[in-house]
């Protein structure tokens, strides 16, 4: 039997082995884009001009929605319900 072969077996048994690189960066980006709130106060106290704060709040604001955009569009539809699924089990919620 060849490494490969091995590979596809251990594959076939563990489905989260074939998420690959792809899920871990994804699952980065939704965690990064809920950590970009904290910076939300940092741009609210620089001496920038009003517009310009204005226009980096509402960025960070809306990065984790666009995080998870990117993440879903990275990782593909069955590793983000895999995620999904892992996150609603852990916190013992019913999925949808």
């Amino acid at each position: 039997m060849s490494k490969g072969d091995q590979l596809n077996v251990v594959a076939e048994g563990n489905p989260t082995a074939r998420l690959g690189w792809r899920f871990a960066v994804g699952v980065v980006l939704i965690v990064g884009g809920y950590a970009a709130w904290s910076l939300i106060p940092v741009a609210v106290a620089t001496d920038l001009h009003p517009g310009a704060k204005s226009a980096i709040t509402a960025l960070l604001g809306a990065t984790p929605f666009l995080t998870k955009v990117a993440a879903v569009a990275l990782m593909g539809r069955p590793a983000f319900d895999f995620f999904k699924r892992s996150v609603l089990k852990s916190l013992r919620l019913p999925t949808s």
